[in-house]
C-alpha cells in the first residue's frame, strides 16, 4: 500500500548551505529502449527497467511536490518530505524533477540545479543543460531527446531524475531546485511542475512486498488520434508473486486533465481528476482482484477521448506507475529485504563435511563472517542477491567442501498454515574428480538428510527442490529448517571446492 505526504514552501527564505543529445555510445547506457510510444508526439514508453523491481518487508512510498511555481532565484522551489522509516531502512529510492520548457517544440534552453539534503547539509546533485529544440515524428522528426542517461526531453517537459538511496542520511528528505538559462539568466519560462520522490524501505514486518516502478515518459494527443489511434501499456511481472494478496496500483501524470486506465482487463478503472497540481496529478486503486497467481500484469494509458473540451483533455503525459503486492507466502533469504535476518535468525555455515551427505545436521559449524567493517570481508554480504558474488570454500583432504543454511522461521510466522516447503540455492562445486553440487534438506523425523536437487556441472546452476507432504518432518521443535549444499567429491588428488551466490526458502501459502 502506499503513503503519499506532501510539505511543500516556496522562496529564497530557505537556507542553501553545503544542498544536444549523445551518441549512441551514450544512449547503450541510457534507459532502456521503449517498445512502443506514441507515433505523432514521440514518447518513451513506461518499463520497468527504466525504473525498478524488487522485494521490501515494508513498502513502497512516494511524496509529491505537484507545481506550478517558478524556480528561477529568488523564487526557488523547496519540498520537504518526512520519510516513513529511519534511514538505514532506505533499500531505493529515486528523485524526479519535471521543469516546463514553455512550448512544445521551440528550444527555449535550460539550467536545472537540484540540491537534496544528505543529513548534514544541501548536496547539489547536478546542474542539467537543455539547450535543444524538439521535432515531431509524424514531422519526420526523431521525437524524444537525451540530454544524459538521466535525463531526457519530450514535447515541453524536461524529465530529470537522480538515485539517491546513499545519499538519505536523514529522515527528512528536502529538495531545491533552481531553473535559469546555461548562462545564469532568466528563463523562457523556468516554472517546476513536479517533484516527486520514490522510496523503497524495509520496516521488519511480517510480509514481503513485490514492488514495481514503471517509468518513462509517454505522451497521447488529439493530434496523434487524427494521425494514429495510440493506446500506451506497460508491464509488470507479477507472476514473481508466490501467492498475491494485497495490491495498489498508482499513476503520475504530467497532466492537467486525467487519463484513461485499464489493469488486466478491457474494463476502464474508475475515473477521476484529483488534480493536485496545475500539471500534474495522481491516483491510486486497490487492484488486488485483477491480480493472478503465475500471470504478469499489464496497464494501458491514453488520454480522456469523452470529454468535449479537446484542448482541456487533449493532451496526456505520464512519467510513473507504480504497483505493489503483498506476497502472502513466506520468503527467507538473506539480503535483509525479506522475511528474518542474516546472523540473527538467519544462519549460513561454513566450510566441509566429512561425508557424503552428513548423518548430523550440525557440520559444518563454522558461521559466515557478519561485520559491517568495510575493512574486514562480510561472507553474508555474497550471498545476499544472485548477482555473481560467490563465498567459496575449500575441504581439507578427505572431506567435501559444503555450506550449511539454517532458517528460524519463527522470526515472523509460527509457520503452521503452508503448502510447501521451496528451496533454491545458485553456485557451482569443483573437483576435477567429480564437477557439481547436491542440495538436501534435514528430515527431524527420520534425522537424515533427503537429496531435493543435483548437478554435475562444473557451471555456476540453480538448485531447486520443493516439499509438499509431511512438511512438519521438516521443521524442528524450535522451527529450524536446516539445508545443506555439499560438493559431489572429497578433496583427494584434487580439491573440493563450493561456491554459494545465493540461498532462499519459500514457505508457500
Amino acid at each position: 500500500m502506499f503513503k503519499k505526504e506532501n510539505s511543500i514552501k516556496i522562496g529564497a527564505t530557505m537556507p542553501i548551505a553545503p544542498l544536444l543529445l549523445l551518441g549512441a555510445l551514450v544512449l547503450l547506457f541510457a534507459i532502456a529502449s521503449p517498445a512502443a510510444a506514441d507515433p505523432y508526439l514521440g514518447g518513451i514508453n513506461l518499463t520497468t527497467a527504466n525504473g525498478t523491481y524488487g522485494t521490501v518487508t515494508g513498502d513502497l512510498w512516494f511524496d509529491a511536490y505537484p507545481g506550478f511555481d517558478d524556480a528561477y532565484d529568488p523564487d526557488l522551489v523547496w519540498n520537504s518530505s518526512t520519510l516513513p522509516c529511519d534511514p538505514d531502512d532506505v533499500t531505493w529510492a529515486r528523485l524526479y524533477i519535471d521543469s516546463y520548457i514553455g512550448n512544445m517544440q521551440a528550444n527555449y534552453s535550460q539550467k536545472v540545479t537540484t540540491e537534496f539534503y544528505n543529513g548534514s547539509g544541501y548536496e547539489t546533485l547536478g546542474s542539467e543543460i537543455m539547450n535543444t529544440t524538439y521535432t515531431f515524428p509524424a514531422d519526420g522528426g526523431s521525437g524524444p531527446v537525451w540530454i544524459n542517461d538521466h535525463c531526457n526531453r519530450v514535447t515541453s517537459d524536461f524529465l530529470i531524475w537522480y538515485d539517491v538511496t546513499d545519499i538519505i542520511n536523514s529522515s527528512t528528505a528536502s529538495t531545491i531546485v533552481n531553473v535559469s538559462k546555461p548562462d545564469g539568466s532568466a528563463p523562457w519560462d523556468g516554472r517546476v511542475k513536479a517533484i516527486v520522490l520514490v522510496v523503497a524501505y524495509n520496516n521488519q514486518s511480517c510480509n514481503v512486498t513485490h514492488y514495481w516502478v514503471n517509468q518513462g515518459h509517454d505522451t497521447d494527443s488529439y493530434l496523434t488520434d487524427y494521425y494514429q489511434s495510440y493506446t500506451g501499456n506497460t508491464t509488470f511481472n507479477t507472476s514473481a508473486v508466490y501467492t498475491p494478496g494485497e495490491a495498489n496500483l498508482t499513476v503520475l501524470p504530467l497532466a492537467s486533465f486525467n487519463g484513461n486506465y485499464t489493469f488486466n482487463n478491457d474494463d476502464q478503472l474508475t475515473w477521476a481528476n484529483p488534480h493536485q497540481g496545475s500539471y500534474f496529478q495522481w491516483q491510486s486503486w486497490n487492484v488486488t482482484s485483477l491480480i493472478s497467481s503465475g500471470i504478469d500484469s499489464y496497464m494501458t494509458y491514453g488520454r480522456n477521448e469523452e470529454d468535449d473540451r479537446p484542448q482541456y483533455s487533449g493532451y496526456f503525459k505520464i512519467p510513473l506507475a507504480l504497483l505493489t503486492v503483498e506476497d502472502e507466502s513466506l520468503i527467507y533469504d538473506f539480503s535483509n529485504e525479506t522475511l528474518g535476518r542474516a546472523g540473527i535468525c538467519l544462519f549460513a555455515y561454513k566450510s566441509q563435511t566429512p561425508l557424503k551427505a552428513p548423518s548430523a545436521n550440525d557440520v559444518p559449524n563454522t558461521e559466515f563472517v557478519y561485520t559491517t567493517d568495510p575493512t574486514d570481508s562480510d561472507e553474508y554480504q555474497k550471498i545476499k542477491y544472485d548477482d555473481g558474488q560467490f563465498q567459496d570454500n575449500q575441504a581439507a583432504n578427505n572431506n567435501y567442501a559444503a555450506h550449511r543454511f539454517v532458517f528460524n522461521v519463527s522470526c515472523c510466522s509460527n509457520a503452521s498454515y503452508f503448502d510447501a516447503i521451496n528451496v533454491t540455492w545458485n553456485g557451482k562445486g569443483l573437483n576435477d574428480d567429480g564437477n557439481g553440487v547436491t542440495l538436501y534438506i534435514w528430515n527431524y523425523n527420520t534425522g537424515a538428510y533427503e537429496q531435493l536437487d543435483i548437478c554435475s556441472d562444473a557451471a555456476e546452476q540453480t538448485l531447486t527442490g520443493e516439499k509438499i507432504a509431511n512438511l512438519g518432518d521438516y521443521i524442528s521443535n524450535d522451527k529450524l529448517i536446516t539445508l545443506l549444499a555439499e560438493q559431489n567429491s572429497k578433496t583427494d588428488r584434487y580439491d573440493s571446492e563450493i561456491y554459494t551466490d545465493y540461498v532462499k526458502l519459500v514457505l508457500k501459502q
